[in-house]
């Protein structure tokens, strides 16, 4: 079980949370569950994410894995928010262990061995779906690149709002002011579905194309009470939170799925995309029986896709 202490590192007050698991902050960062972070640092033995969760800046550090440094906040603000929102309490490692144990794929065991670090990260229903829906047939970084534009086109200045002597990212020397901030957008909060639906017109210089008409029906079936999310997210059944979703003009079985999983607590849930059909036919002969993985289908997704991505690519390289 995870304890935290409190430490002073290279002149920074932080919160140390030591035996986390096998939690790899790189890796469950960095592998498309979540748009909202900012490599600060990364040098061998360290890195270091700012990133924003529920209205607030988090600066969070690694040395090694199972253990995360948080800069800047308040006892409360651990307790409440940042360790919730890292899933500190659920042992990813165990379902890493029983997936190796449980199959007969050697090339799943190596998949999961690979990802054991990858926890799923608990974020915001609304967030994760609009972030995804702005994600169909994009990439990561011009994923990125719309949710800020868009974070500071909607949203609040956290920096500011926070009282922060200097920029988090050190872009900018002295305070952060609104000016400068606005032309990054990295510290704003995220767009809320009441103001998208206000002033949908917001949205166009991020330029997020089709997508608009889709991101506008989401914001306007939560405004006007025909998508309760937080109502879904209770009922914890992927069948229910995958066909209230697909409700929304333009969500389909991808974009339902992983908000499912990456946004509602869903982690049966198993999203298709073109990486997961590459590895079904390339790994699997074609054929994989995802609901087999039963509750834990999701993570295994994750293995997969860590996998694919970093290691066969390089492989064949």
């Amino acid at each position: 079980m995870f304890h935290k202490i409190r430490e002073v590192w290279k002149n920074r007050e932080c919160f140390v949370v030591k035996n986390a698991g096998d939690i790899d902050l790189y890796d469950t960062l960095e592998c498309g569950q979540a748009f909202r972070y900012e490599l600060i640092c990364k040098e061998e033995g360290y890195v270091e994410y700012m990133t924003v969760v529920a209205d607030k800046i988090v600066t969070v550090g690694q040395r090694e894995r199972g253990e995360l440094m948080f800069f800047g906040l308040s006892e409360e603000e651990l307790e409440n928010t940042v360790i919730p929102y890292f899933a500190l309490d659920t042992d990813f490692s165990a379902i890493s262990d029983s997936v190796a144990h449980s199959t007969e794929s050697e090339w799943l065991k190596k998949a999961a061995e690979s990802a054991r670090g990858i926890v799923i990260l608990r974020q915001d229903p609304w967030e994760t779906l609009f972030s995804f829906i702005i994600s169909q047939n994009n990439n990561i970084p011009r994923i990125r690149k719309i949710i800020r534009a868009m974070s500071a086109e909607y949203g609040e200045n956290l920096a500011v709002k926070q009282g922060l002597l200097h920029c988090p990212l050190s872009k900018v020397d002295g305070a952060p002011c609104e000016g400068e901030c606005r032309k990054c957008g990295i510290c704003y909060s995220f767009p809320s579905a009441e103001a998208v639906f206000k002033r949908p017109e917001g949205m166009l210089p991020s330029k997020p194309g089709f997508r608009y008409k889709y991101l506008l029906s989401a914001a306007e079936a939560v405004c006007e009470g025909r998508l309760d999310l937080e109502e879904i997210k209770s009922r914890g059944s992927l069948e229910y939170t995958t066909e209230r979703l697909k409700e929304i003009k333009g969500v389909g079985d991808k974009v339902a799925s992983c908000a499912a999983l990456f946004g509602f607590g869903n982690l049966d849930a198993f999203p298709i995309d073109v990486w997961m059909r590459r590895a079904i036919d390339e790994y699997f002969d074609g054929s994989l029986d995802t609901k087999s993985f039963g509750e834990v289908a999701g993570v295994v997704q994750q293995y997969i896709f860590h996998y694919i991505r970093n290691y066969e690519n390089k492989k064949e390289a």
